[in-house]
């Protein structure tokens, strides 16, 4: 649980000469910026604690930590993985610095020790485990122990240290082994933090310090784009590689130069370049999926949506429309595309396919969502997995289900585009795509993927999410900018029309005229559920006002849990009123269940 102290006001130490620090343990290397100093003499460690504004490193670590923050206004300070992260404003530039002290790097001297000769003992003893990057965390933590217990016996025990004593220094420890063992290290810390999104190591990885990217904060953090004080070492980088490699199966050569992998302990999708494609080393992109999964309700309480569009989307799923998400890269497509998977009936069955699993499909099993995960090759390599196309046709055949596509951008777009035509491809389809614009995804169909004009209107609907910049400036805001449909009854194709649109002044979605009146896609829903025009705009608001509700209850009730609960709530009250199409005596007695569920 991540513990926070908002500390406004508060100075950080100057920094001496330089941007990293140095620490008083002699079973520490220094980095003078010019020469690497190994762990093994302390009198050649202390002879450099002369020298201020060092980066350091333990002798079981290979990452670069500058300790000494620098110089700014803290403005967020927390617990998190094992470290401390504070958030310091720097004063001359203005920008936020990400800034970690791992215990590990501050612990007495004697405990390096152990530490050290420990992973030097683990690293010799069981080389085969070692080697295969495969043991697992509690299997190492457990060799870890009884290896650190074992070298506290044979040194006599701790000086004036009881067994009781002994043995909690020797569970700590262990879990430092694990971190430098099993783990990632110093990089455990961003990814277990809940407000990091993203963390990039640039090449050559010894020379640029790890930036992260913050989502929403308690505080300002601007762009949320951090410089931190860690640098791996380029042994550090390929080791991490490595493991990638041997646990995705996938190729990685100066012929492949390209992994996509996911680091499923972390939930982190992971990419990585290489030689020649990255002429100066290895450049590593860790991009984290959301630890509890994305709902409408959320996007309510962040701004990115409205409640009227959050109903909207809504509807437009329960009507098994096929829709499209489109947006650059960052731009929140795929936490839109989780967030929608959550409007479909807990009785809908659905399938998944993906080449890099973000989509909370065992998330929404363990709520009773009936979801199928296809895993798929990769378009950068693997030779083990069965294509997107491959998996898409087996999915036609596994009984009526809801198709969702992690990202359409290859062969199956043209299979997925048969099946919405033929009808076989079940009750609904969701997808996400790169484009800005409904008009840019019809080319990149069209044109890029080669499907006909014509099979693009099995498309009804394209979500366009962007990045906005409030006033210019360099925070950067995700908004849904955009809810369009293909127009089918003009004999073009192409064409689209708006029902909500993003307006800068209000910072919102605004409806458009055709939304009240002249949407194909909600006349073509009122036909096939037997209502006019008008019951389905009720209906449309009535679901506005429960997502409303709950998003303003509190972070708890925007949960996924209680986004399935409320759905199924409101499809049983409309089940039970029958043809008398009551919207707003629907949504009381919603709001009575709620309020007595909820204990408000």
């Amino acid at each position: 649980m991540t513990d926070v102290v908002l500390r406004p006001g508060r100075k950080s130490p100057m920094m001496v000469n330089s941007d990293v620090a140095v620490s008083k343990d002699p079973y520490l290397a220094v980095d003078d910026s010019v020469r690497r100093f190994d762990p093994g003499s302390a009198e050649r460690a202390l002879s450099i604690l002369l020298s201020k504004g060092k980066r350091m490193r333990p002798s079981f670590s290979s990452s670069w930590v500058g300790l000494e923050p620098p110089e700014g206004l803290q403005i967020l300070e927390y617990r998190i993985g094992g470290g401390t992260v504070r958030l310091l404003r720097q004063a001359d530039t203005g920008e936020v610095n990400y800034h970690v002290t791992p215990d590990e790097y501050r612990l007495p001297n004697y405990q390096m020790r152990l530490v050290y000769e420990a992973r030097r003992e683990l690293s010799v003893a069981p080389p085969k485990l070692m080697a295969s990057q495969g043991i697992g965390r509690e299997q190492m933590r457990t060799l870890a122990e009884a290896t650190v217990s074992r070298l506290i016996e044979r040194r006599g025990g701790l000086p004036g240290a009881t067994t009781d004593e002994e043995s909690d220094v020797a569970s700590r420890l262990s879990e430092v082994l694990v971190r430098y063992t099993a783990g990632l290290g110093v990089l455990e810390i961003p990814l277990l933090d809940p407000y990091v999104q993203d963390v990039y190591i640039d090449s050559p990885a010894d020379r640029c310090p790890v930036h992260v990217t913050l989502g929403p904060m308690p505080v300002d953090v601007g762009s949320g784009k951090c410089s931190t004080n860690i640098v791996l070492s380029e042994d550090e980088a390929l080791g991490l590689l490595s493991r990638l490699r041997l646990a995705s199966g996938r190729p990685f050569s100066e012929a492949m130069p390209v992994l996509e992998t996911d680091l499923a302990e972390f939930k982190t999708r992971v990419t990585v370049v290489g030689k020649p494609l990255s002429p100066t080393g290895v450049a590593i992109a860790l991009r984290r999926h959301s630890t509890d999964p994305w709902t409408l309700l959320k996007f309510i309480k962040n701004r990115t949506i409205t409640p009227l569009a959050a109903g909207l989307l809504w509807l437009l799923i329960d009507g098994r429309s096929t829709i499209l998400i489109a947006g650059s890269r960052g731009a929140g497509k795929s936490s839109v595309l989780s967030a929608l998977m959550l409007e479909f009936p807990q009785s809908q069955r659905i399938l998944t396919i993906e080449d890099t699993l973000e989509l909370p499909g065992p998330e929404m099993q363990r709520l009773g969502y009936k979801v199928q995960s296809l895993f798929v090759r990769s378009t950068l390599g693997g030779t083990e997995e069965m294509t997107a196309d491959d998996a898409l046709r087996v999915s036609l055949r596994l009984g009526e289900s809801a198709i969702v596509l992690g990202e359409v951008r290859g062969r199956e777009a043209k299979t997925l585009y048969e099946a919405m035509r033929s009808g076989s491809a079940g009750s609904s389809v969701l997808g996400t795509i790169h484009g800005n614009s409904p008009t840019s995804v019809f080319e990149r169909i069209v044109y890029d993927l080669g499907i006909p004009a014509k099979a693009f209107n099995a498309t009804d609907i394209v979500v366009i999410c962007g990045l906005i910049r409030p006033g210019g400036g360099q925070r950067q805001v995700r908004r849904i900018t955009s809810i369009s449909e293909v127009v089918k009854s003009e004999g073009k194709e192409g064409a689209f029309r708006d029902l909500l649109v993003y307006d800068e002044a209000k910072d919102a979605l605004a409806e458009t005229p055709y939304f009240r009146s002249g949407s194909e896609r909600l006349q073509r829903i009122a036909d096939q559920w037997g209502m006019s025009y008008q019951d389905v705009l009720q209906n449309i608001e009535a679901r506005a006002k429960i997502k409303h509700t709950m998003a303003e209850a509190g972070e708890v009730m925007s949960s996924a849990r209680w986004n399935a609960a409320a759905n199924a709530q409101f499809w049983q009250l409309v089940s039970a009123t029958g043809a008398e199409r009551d919207y707003e005596g629907i949504y009381k007695k919603w709001r009575q269940w709620f309020e007595a569920r909820a204990g408000i």
